[in-house]
């Protein structure tokens, strides 16, 4: 083993943050199974690469390099028109070892520190952050939890990894017998260090030049991942990540009854398919929109069977109301200009379903009278709940309850009933949301 080369006592200091990092393209085919680079293939609605650039972002990373291989014409192509805020480095050695990219994206750094990120990974701003902010200086991000369906999804498993009681690296391969971690393909470096280890042999697997730093005597600590993170080489681990990320980004933790044990069963499904087209939280919001307004439309017509048609319709809906936020989500494509455009159109549709059933009712003084009183209280819940966001004050009577006592009132042919039940229990929740309401801002 080579002695670890004279360092200066301002090397003991604590390392400086890492602020950049290098995002190594996927770049063996044979490992896609696709023409198309691995870089570049949807998980979750958006390119690896745009989900890439994004976690980056969220986690402080300011500078991005971007290094492609095969097909780079591609990759500067989905950059350009994507408007991703990085810088693009063509390597044309790629093919004799991801070092090679490596080390062409760090010749562009002008920082001490840098992550290497494989470009064909999923992971979370959290876990990125942890690394940036690691002591020690080369840190491998790790994860340590073998019952994880993580890493290596339906394809080439995570290189192992073995490590002293105090988190140092002692080893890694893929074959180890014996180990205690796996790599979560993200690693902090420091540039001269991996510069070192690859002098006398730029061209190797990243593997590799892990190795070569431990055996140059250059210290390599770890940091764990708690979070999602994987590998993506395959269409079969794409679809399995989905489900993973449905699970994990999908419902919400404010989801009741209604919506874990009926909505979501129908959503659920739904994104995951619309996952692969690519298609926009906000569209999927219009789609939900339309669906009630056309269910709605139905129940106004008032005869027996069109009713049953709308009554199942606003079900239809309802669900669909949850596949935009699951989309944004997922996707990492949540906004708030996506919620606000999402509130606005749901008190459309419920005071348009709340108009059909008026009229499916016969449109009598009587059911106006129900009417208006249910689109009160309709509008004053959620309207309880943008005011009390930063309270625990939630109320009992929410969107899909209406919704789903709306249907059943249209399938039964009781529209006047169903009105008369949503006037009086969402007014009456309301009255209790203003209580609780006041008592929660009395400072």
């Amino acid at each position: 083993m080579n002695p670890r080369p004279e360092t200066d006592p301002q090397e003991t200091d604590p390392q400086p943050r890492a602020t950049s990092a290098v995002v190594v393209t996927a770049e063996a085919k044979h490992r896609s199974r696709s023409l198309q680079p691995t870089v570049l293939r949807r998980v979750g609605g958006v390119t690896l690469l745009d989900r890439t650039v994004k976690v980056l972002r969220e986690a402080g990373v300011t500078r991005i390099v971007v290094v492609a291989g095969y097909r780079s014409e591609d990759v500067a192509a989905t950059i350009h028109s994507h408007g991703l805020p990085v810088e693009l480095v063509v390597n044309p050695d790629w093919q004799q070892g991801t070092s090679t990219s490596v080390l062409a994206g760090l010749q562009q750094v002008d920082e001490d520190r840098c992550l290497v990120v494989m470009g064909d990974h999923v992971f979370e701003a959290d876990d990125v952050r942890q690394l940036m902010a690691a002591p020690g200086r080369n840190v491998l991000a790790v994860d340590r939890d073998p019952q994880r369906q993580v890493g290596g999804l339906g394809g080439v498993p995570p290189v192992r990894v073995r490590t002293a009681a105090d988190g140092r690296l002692l080893e890694l391969a893929a074959d180890l017998k014996e180990y205690a971690a796996v790599d979560a393909g993200l690693s902090c470096v420091h540039v001269a260090d991996v510069l070192a280890a690859t002098a006398d042999a730029p061209a190797m697997p990243w593997s590799a030049v892990r190795r070569r730093m431990l055996d140059h005597g250059f210290e390599v600590t770890t940091c764990d991942f708690h979070g999602l993170w994987a590998a993506v080489d395959t269409p079969e681990g794409v679809r399995a990540l989905e489900r993973v990320m449905w699970h994990r980004y999908g419902p919400k933790p404010t989801d009741q009854i209604i919506a874990r044990t009926v909505n979501r069963r129908i959503s659920g499904p739904l994104t995951r398919q619309l996952l692969r087209t690519g298609l926009s939280p906000h569209a999927a919001t219009v789609l939900a929109f339309a669906t009630t307004l056309l269910a709605s439309g139905l129940i106004a017509v008032g005869d027996r069977w069109a009713m049953v048609a709308g009554g199942l319709g606003v079900l239809l809906g309802s669900a669909l109301d949850g596949v935009d936020g699951e989309l944004a989500r997922v996707s990492g494509r949540a906004s708030r200009r996506g919620a606000a455009l999402d509130t606005l159109l749901d008190r459309y549709a419920d005071l348009a379903v709340v108009v059909g059933l008026v009229i499916g009712a016969g449109h009598t003084e009587t059911a106006w009278a129900w009417g208006f009183a249910a689109g009160c209280g309709c509008l004053l819940i959620p309207y309880i709940h943008a005011v009390g966001r930063d309270t625990d004050v939630r109320l009992l009577f929410r969107r899909e309850v209406r919704l789903l006592l709306f249907a059943l009132a249209a399938v039964s042919g009781l529209p006047l009933v169903g009105l008369a039940v949503i006037a009086v229990a969402a007014n009456l929740d309301t009255a209790r949301g203003v209580v609780l309401l006041l008592r929660a801002m009395h400072t």
